[in-house]
């Protein structure tokens, strides 16, 4: 093997130069991706107390809000696709990989409604792994060309998913489960730039319609 010719190192240089600048560039989308979706969070959620974990660099966050009213506690998990990463970050890309938020929303009365309700997709099983449909009654719906999977235990709880299915812009959003023996409503949805705000505000004011008086 001969010695390395000047341009093989300039070749080497350009290369390394181009992975470092997809590097930054992936680091500052990742940056901005983090930026909305904490100000959306926070302008949706009027919390009246908030803290913030780093997952690692511009992974994401994890997100803590207090806020008044019966619905006082929200959680938040957001992580963004390795952008910057010129080997990692493809794979993603071929899978159809995505930025995620979710949201698990706490109150403080008790649900009138239990349900899961999530976006038919082949791997949506995952949406309910920690969660129990065997003895809930399943229904199909077919809207705005999307076909949504309900698992439901009364009339309300599949009045309330036929309301955010028809009513509500769930483009971006994978599941939606409500939890009576935790009080809890959990979120699964695609973060995207100026979507996030308005479905969290206006779902928040819809489901104290649906906790026990």
């Amino acid at each position: 093997m001969g010695p390395i010719s000047f341009y093989q190192i300039l070749l080497i240089f350009a290369f390394g130069a181009f992975v470092y600048l997809l590097y930054l560039r992936g680091n500052r989308k990742n940056r901005e991706i983090n930026k909305y979706i904490a100000s959306e969070l926070e302008n949706a959620i009027n919390p009246v107390s908030k803290s913030y974990k780093n997952l690692g660099g511009t992974i994401g966050y994890k997100a803590f809000y207090e806020r008044t009213g019966y619905i006082n506690r929200i959680v938040a998990l957001f992580t963004t696709l390795p952008r910057q990463s010129i080997i990692v970050y493809p794979f993603h890309l071929l899978f159809k990989g995505h930025d995620k938020l979710q949201l698990n929303i706490y109150s403080e009365k008790d649900l009138a409604v239990h349900f899961a309700l999530v976006k038919k997709s082949l791997n949506y099983e995952k949406y309910l792994k920690n969660y129990s449909v065997k003895n809930l009654t399943q229904k199909e719906i077919e809207h705005n060309k999307e076909t949504f999977l309900i698992f439901y235990n009364s009339d309300i709880s599949l009045g309330f998913c036929r309301l955010l299915i028809e009513k509500f812009k769930m483009l971006n959003v994978l599941s939606i489960i409500a939890n009576q023996e935790n009080r809890l409503f959990h979120v699964n949805l695609i973060p995207r730039k100026g979507e996030i705000e308005p479905f969290i505000k206006i779902f928040l004011s819809t489901v104290k319609n649906y906790l026990k008086k």
